[in-house]
């Protein structure tokens, strides 16, 4: 067995480019918001081999972690392996891993592995457009369709495209959610850099009443797929059933430009996005988060976590900004 692991080569745009998850621009701007190193490594038997995107983490005292999906789970995405090669590719990994300076490989995937231990709630839902998005709506329960008109009938317009204002009014709602939340927000010049490099892979959608942009959502988008990546809804309209129809304004996005899946992006099982996303999905699946060795969380841990959300939703939004420019990057 052989593992080598160099770092991603510069990168040359090419119209043969796929998903953005995969594309050199992209894992450049995700890992320099993470302070990640973005690197290929190659891994061979005398069987088969592989090569796969990573990213890599050195910490304290030279300590180095290597990433499969930091970010989104798709950035851990191994071409051509399929799901029963998965778990032996990280089994062989992590094997060969231990005789270099790694001492800890962590992964993110959609694939179960039954020997290791999940450490997140995850669940990614979709919306597979078939047989049609008229066919959609009338599998749609009666309230559901009514909770999506509501807003219509305050005059709810949508606008989708990519320019610098709409980025400015995703970024408020955004930046405002994540206060309410008690999350951390990355900054604006992350979402910056991905507009201006990644124009071809991405799609921000923004909707109004009476002028005011009250919901919007970034958007990743490829010939088969549109991927809900982050969204932002106002304090105030929360109750109007803006997102949800921000949602299903989206998949008629999806049927109008001829793609054949709304993914809905990632939840946290039980959670208010993850129960309104569940009111138009119609496939779901587990993303597993998983540590080799795999730490048991402490107590002290979990605390801070707790009040470091509890001091971002009750102070200004200044000192969200503040803790996101210092803490953010522990949380790929």
């Amino acid at each position: 067995m052989s593992i080598t692991i160099t770092p991603d080569p510069p990168y040359k745009p090419s119209p043969l480019d796929g998903e953005i998850f995969l594309n050199p621009a992209f894992r450049a701007i995700l890992a320099r918001e993470f302070r990640l190193q973005p690197v290929q490594v190659q891994l061979a038997t005398t069987e088969r081999g592989w090569t796969i995107p990573a990213f890599l983490r050195t910490q304290w005292l030279g300590k180095q972690t290597l990433i499969l999906g930091a970010g989104f789970d798709k950035t851990g995405m191994i071409p051509d392996t399929g799901a029963d090669d998965y778990g032996l590719m990280i089994a062989t990994l992590a094997q060969e891993l231990a005789a270099t300076r790694i001492n800890t490989l962590e992964v993110r995937t959609a694939q179960h592995i039954p020997y290791l231990n999940d450490t997140a709630d995850k669940v990614e839902l979709n919306l597979d457009i078939q047989p049609s998005v008229d066919a959609i709506w009338q599998k749609l329960s009666s309230n559901t369709r009514k909770n999506i008109r509501r807003p219509l009938k305050m005059g709810f317009t949508s606008v989708v495209g990519l320019n610098p204002q709409l980025l400015d009014e995703f970024y408020q709602l955004y930046r405002m959610s994540l206060h309410d939340l008690g999350s951390l927000p990355h900054p604006k010049a992350f979402f910056t850099d991905l507009m201006q490099q990644c124009s071809q892979y991405m799609q921000i959608f923004v909707g109004y009443i009476d002028g005011i942009p009250v919901v919007s959502s970034v958007n990743f988008v490829s010939q088969t797929e549109v991927y809900g990546a982050w969204s932002g809804i106002h304090s105030d309209y929360k109750k109007h059933n803006v997102f949800l129809a921000m949602l299903w304004q989206m998949v008629e996005y999806c049927g109008a430009s001829g793609r054949n899946t709304y993914n809905l992006g990632r939840s946290s099982a039980g959670s208010n996005p993850h129960q309104f996303k569940l009111k138009l999905a119609n496939r779901s699946h587990k993303i597993y988060y998983y540590k080799i060795p795999t730490p048991q969380p402490s107590s002290a841990h979990s605390k801070v976590q707790g009040a470091a959300s509890w001091l971002i939703r009750n102070t200004p939004k200044i000192v969200m900004d503040g803790l996101s420019r210092a803490l953010l990057h522990k949380f790929y």
